[in-house]
């Protein structure tokens, strides 16, 4: 099948040396987007791919068997897909969408959408058998406004290992572990609490620095300047803003030499896997970077910040606690209730109904 992906991208057309504002840009503006695509492509048979979008609607057409939407958070009220509804508009091909998300901060199914992502939504109904969405309040979110041919499906990272069981182990810690934290800083205004989000953040960044753990941005610029090592005043202004904004966690000697040393940023979703796989624990408020590790068999803790982790999260049995009922961050403590038995047990579940959900949609796969 030939398929031209719109959504989230697989991966960057850029050297690696290229500046990180354009690397970034093509990922969405977050590295963990290209998670998604780098997925459901591993899950897909095809015979020919592309997701550029300067080819013209008309060729597409003509060229392509399907368009297949490796989707995100779409559903907020700051998300315009007028571009996107506009190019499969343009063409008679079949659709298949899936990993669709809802974000908010509290759970009204009346989220306000801009048109254009309206008519998305709307035209992809109607061409295709059924969209996946992460979990059971974006499908409540799209019957509220007269959608029904929705199934969750969780996000197509959840599966990418193509097989129908998950190869995963808790063993104690190490006296030394290798840690690994994220963090979504720059989400404080779309979480459950703002407050309390902010200090659990500080907490994480606390932790990080008591563990020497690597902190892996996604999408924070100064944390990515540290971990790319650009010299000069630009790391400099860098390292100053955030020594200031997370001032009190940790001295400012050790938080200034954490921030230096501990900074990753992964723009090759093989590159980022491979230094999962050295990990004993990863733990934060970011889904996909969490979901990396347990299907590369490293033990995950999900913060949930807002609808759409928690929606995911809870369906998927991924192990997780909402910031609501977090008092404070303690990596051993969260370790302790990384619970993997209902994770494997809930995937076990799920793996046969997406099979379904692919076949349904018209897609051949490489699920066993």
């Amino acid at each position: 099948m030939r398929v031209f992906l719109l959504g989230a991208s697989p991966s960057i057309s850029l050297p690696a040396d290229a500046h990180w504002e354009a690397k970034l840009a093509q990922t969405g503006g977050n590295t963990g987007n290209q998670i998604i695509a780098h997925s459901l492509l591993r899950e897909l048979r095809t015979t020919r791919v592309s997701w550029d979008y300067r080819i013209p609607p008309q060729q597409v057409g003509e060229e392509f068997d399907m368009f297949v939407i490796a989707a995100a958070n779409f559903l907020h009220p700051g998300c315009d897909l007028a571009g996107m509804a506009s190019y499969i508009e343009a063409t008679k091909l079949p659709c298949m969408m899936v990993g669709l998300g809802a974000q908010s901060n509290s759970y009204s199914t009346t989220i306000e959408l801009q048109s254009g992502t309206e008519r998305l939504v709307r035209v992809v109904a109607e061409r295709s058998h059924q969209i996946g969405v992460r979990g059971p309040f974006t499908k409540a979110v799209l019957e509220a406004k007269g959608i029904h041919n929705v199934q969750v499906t969780g996000c197509p990272s959840y599966y990418v290992s193509c097989r129908p069981e998950i190869a995963i182990e808790k063993a104690p810690l190490p006296e030394h572990p290798r840690i690994v934290v994220n963090a979504s800083r720059d989400v404080y205004r779309h979480s459950f609490d703002a407050g309390r989000m902010e200090s659990l953040v500080r907490g994480l960044i606390a932790e990080g620095v008591i563990w020497g753990a690597d902190f892996v941005a996604q999408s924070e610029g100064d944390e990515i300047v540290l971990a790319e090592s650009y010299g000069g005043s630009e790391q400099a202004a860098a390292l100053d803003r955030l020594a200031t904004l997370f001032a009190g966690v940790a001295p400012e000697p050790a938080l200034r030499a954490w921030l230096r040393k501990r900074m990753r940023v992964f723009f090759r979703v093989e590159e980022w896997e491979a230094a999962i796989r050295a990990c004993d624990f990863v733990t934060g408020t970011r889904f996909h970077g969490c979901i990396l590790a347990l299907q590369n068999g490293v033990p995950a803790f999900v913060i949930c910040h807002d609808t759409r982790t928690a929606d995911m999260c809870g369906f998927l049995g991924l192990p997780h606690a909402s910031i609501l009922d977090l008092e404070r961050i303690d990596i051993r403590d969260l370790y302790i209730q990384t619970d993997l038995e209902n994770f494997k047990s809930r995937y076990a579940t799920l793996y046969p109904a997406y099979k379904s959900f692919l076949e349904n949609n018209g897609l051949s796969h490489r699920l066993a």
